[in-house]
Parts: structure tokens; C-alpha cells; sequence
């Protein structure tokens, strides 16, 4: 009860806040800060409230994200979201350098099978599901109704990859919070991982393929492909090098390895985001290195090509909370609800036509691959959440098909923003059901 009330008092503080009580929204500065800290305590109490009620505490996070943004209370308005990018950018490249130390490579080589077919199933199994679900809804897509041919083909491709991307911030803070262990937890973390690396690369494809089927002009880029593998392997080799830094800065120093940490992971969203904007202003060259794909990379040398693995994600536990909290809570107050509200019946047609896709490639690949049937029936439910990648790649669509591709993207973004809200629900329930969380690991003596 008392973190009701906590909740329910500082509300009622922004609401007079927001009603300009005091002068307060005269001072633009200090209405900045309060709608941060705001954010982040609301979020905080929310989050164990609904842990309560055996909710994951990240979908507090984010409902609080969503109630506090501009498009519910406007306690935070678009303006300030958008000044918060960078903490929010931040936070994501902590997240992926947790996520990289996840993954045990003798793990891996174990499951290696099991990813595989994961991987192999979902990418397939869900782009051809959602490519002739377009194709046979066209004419109830309202930007796709009486489109040329060419133009539903290549909606639907796109739509399609985009469809695949998962949300492996998602799944970090779920397995975090859930300390969930084992066999089950590690092959949805591989695949997660992959499926979110290729996505990148197939999206580039599928954008260059699209050009060409809707302009008989414009053939297949290919130095746009080339650019894309090399960005992908710059970021993997930059990501070993930085994970080369940071053990050599645990063995020879190793004090404040969290704020350590924190510098690192704000120079690698820095760097790459200058490096592009240099390229682009002075040479017209568009080139962007991945930060997420960076530190996921570092984090994964770190922990299994050096002696200060197990050292190095003690110490970043440490950082978990408050990350988690900042970056689920921006989450959700950049879920875009007027989206939502445009193209709210075919966004969820396609939530659950992608649901069914995930779940079906996922229980065959799972039988195929040996899983327990408890797995493969769970397998499903563990990668709906999308966010991050998704988002960012909806930015291009719109901008490299002005005729259509805004209209996609919205309907993408509406798309993605219900699989955030349910996804690390079903997530958590299934790792409840297959016993690899902390308390079912206990109660079943596992």
C-alpha cells in the first residue's frame, strides 16, 4: 500500500505541476528535470506493484512510460522524449553488453543445433507467413487498397522482415529479473540475438529487392549490400577491440568498473553516431556502424575470451535496475498510441497473424531439434516483444518510400507497440512454465 500511495502522490504533484501551479511551468529547466525524475520513480513503484501480481516488472516500467508521455498525461512532453534519446541510446548499449555476456560459447557450441533450426524456422517461417498475409489483405490495408502490384509486393516483403525482428533488451530484463537459468533460457537468448543481427542485413535486402520490383529503373543495389556486410563486421571487430579495453582496464585497474561501464557504452552511441554524420556531411557517404551490435560483441569477448568474464557481469548486475527502469520507462513514452489509433484493426490482425507464425516455427523447430515438449510448446511465447532495431528500421521504410512507406511504418509502429506490451508477459510466463526461473527452479528442486 505504501508504494500506492507513493504512486498516487507524486501524480497528483505533476498534475498541478502540468496545470502550471506555483509558476512551475515557467521554469523549463526545472520542468525537464521534474518530469524525469518523475518518470523514473513512477516507473520504479509501478513495476513492483505489478510484480504483485506475477506481472514482469519491465511491463511497469513501460506502462508507467506510457501513461507519463505525450500522447496519455503529457507529463513528458515529445519534446523532452526526444532530448532523452541519448540517455535512452545509453541505456540500450548497457543492455546489449549485458546481453553479449550472456552467452557461454560452450553453451552455444552445446545448443548450436538447437539455435540453428530456431533461427532457421522463425526468419523463414514468419516472413512467408506475414508475406501472404498482406498479399491476401490488401484491399483491407488502406494504403495497399488499389496499389499497383509491384507496390503490394514489396510492402508486403518489408513488412514481412520487419516482422522478425525481436526485442533482445526485452528478453535481458525478463531473464534478469526472473534470474531464469538453463537450456531453455540460452537457446531463446541465441536465437534472439541472431534473428536480430540478420534482420539488419535482410532488411537492406529486402529494400534494395523492393526498388527494383517498384521501379523497373532501378536495379538491385548492390554496393548498398556490400555497405551493409561491411558496416555489420566493422561493428563486430570494433566490438572485440572494445572488449579487449575493458579487460585490460579490469586487470590493470578495476575500480569503478560501473562508471567505467557507463563511459564506455556513451562513446560507443557517440562515436557511431558522429562517425555517420561525418561521412554523410562531408563525403555523401551513408555509413553506420551498429552500437548495439557492438557491445553485444564486447560483452560476448569479454566473457568468454578473458579471465575477468564472471567479474565483469557481477559488476554489471550492479547497473540493471536503474537502466532498465530509464530505458523501458522512455520505451514506452515514445510508443506511438496515435499510431495506434490510425491503424489500430489491421496492426492487429498482424499481431496475431506473427504471433501464430512465431509459434508455430518455433514449436517445429523445437520438435526437430530434440526439445522437451515443454519447450517446444513455450518456445513461442518467448518472442513476441519487439523494439530497438524494429523502431529504427521503420525510419527508413518511410524515408526510402515516400509514395507508401510512412503509411507502412505506422501501421509497423502500431504493430510493434502492441508486442512490447504483451510480449514480456508472455515471456515470463514462460519461463514460469518451463521451470528456469529462479522461484519455479527452486520449488521444482531443479
Amino acid at each position: 500500500m505504501r508504494r500506492v500511495a507513493g504512486l498516487l502522490v507524486i501524480v497528483i504533484f505533476m498534475g498541478l505541476v502540468s496545470a502550471g501551479v506555483g509558476g512551475w511551468c515557467h521554469l523549463e529547466g526545472a520542468r525537464q528535470s521534474l518530469s524525469f525524475g518523475f518518470l523514473l520513480i513512477a516507473a520504479y513503484l509501478l513495476g513492483d506493484i505489478l510484480s504483485w501480481f506475477r506481472f514482469p516488472k519491465i511491463t511497469g516500467y513501460i506502462v508507467a512510460g506510457v501513461f507519463a508521455g505525450p500522447y496519455v498525461s503529457n507529463f513528458i512532453p515529445m519534446d523532452t522524449v526526444v532530448g532523452l534519446k541519448l540517455l535512452d541510446s545509453l541505456a540500450l548499449a548497457v543492455i546489449a553488453l549485458s546481453a553479449g555476456g550472456e552467452l557461454e560459447l560452450a553453451g552455444i557450441k552445446r545448443r548450436c543445433r538447437r539455435i540453428c533450426w530456431g533461427v532457421a524456422f522463425q526468419v523463414i517461417g514468419v516472413f512467408t507467413g506475414i508475406f501472404l498475409l498482406i498479399l491476401a489483405g490488401s484491399q483491407f490495408i488502406p494504403f495497399l487498397k488499389n496499389a499497383p502490384a509491384p507496390v503490394v509486393l514489396s510492402a508486403a516483403g518489408i513488412i514481412g522482415v520487419l516482422s522478425i525482428a525481436r526485442s533482445p533488451s526485452s528478453a535481458m530484463a525478463i531473464i534478469s529479473e526472473s534470474k531464469a537459468k538453463g537450456p531453455f533460457t540460452e537457446t531463446m537468448l541465441g536465437v534472439t540475438l541472431i534473428i536480430d543481427v540478420l534482420v539488419i542485413a535482410l532488411f537492406a535486402v529486402a529494400v534494395s529487392v523492393a526498388l527494383a520490383v517498384a521501379q523497373p529503373d532501378v536495379r538491385v543495389d548492390a554496393v548498398f549490400l556490400i555497405s551493409v556486410g561491411i558496416e555489420l563486421i566493422g561493428s563486430i571487430l570494433i566490438g572485440i577491440a572494445l572488449g579487449w579495453a575493458v579487460d585490460y582496464y579490469i586487470t590493470r585497474f578495476g575500480a569503478e568498473l560501473p562508471v567505467f561501464i557507463l563511459g564506455t557504452a556513451f562513446l560507443v552511441t557517440f562515436f557511431s553516431d558522429q562517425f555517420a554524420r561525418f561521412l554523410d556531411t562531408f563525403y555523401a557517404i551513408r555509413f553506420h556502424l551498429e552500437p548495439l551490435l557492438t557491445c553485444m560483441t564486447a560483452g560476448f569477448f569479454i566473457r568468454n575470451f578473458t579471465k575477468n568474464g564472471d567479474f565483469f557481469i557481477k559488476r554489471l548486475d550492479r547497473l540493471s535496475l536503474p537502466v532498465y527502469i530509464l530505458f523501458f520507462s522512455l520505451v514506452g513514452a515514445s510508443l506511438n498510441l496515435a499510431a495506434l489509433r490510425q491503424t489500430w484493426m489491421p496492426a492487429l490482425l498482424l499481431v496475431i497473424g506473427r504471433s501464430f507464425f512465431i509459434w508455430t516455427s518455433a514449436w517445429l523447430s523445437g520438435r526437430l531439434g530434440g526439445d522437451p515438449p515443454v519447450f517446444a510448446q513455450m518456445a513461442g511465447f518467448s518472442y513476441i516483444a519487439q523494439a530497438g532495431v524494429s523502431l529504427g528500421l521503420c525510419g527508413i521504410l518511410g524515408r526510402s518510400f515516400p509514395d507508401w512507406g510512412a503509411a507502412a511504418a505506422v501501421m509497423v509502429v502500431a504493430m510493434i507497440s502492441i508486442n512490447q506490451l504483451i510480449g514480456p508477459v508472455t515471456f515470463k510466463y514462460a519461463l514460469d512454465r518451463v521451470g528456469e526461473a529462479r522461484g519455479k527452479r527452486h520449488a521444482t528442486g531443479s
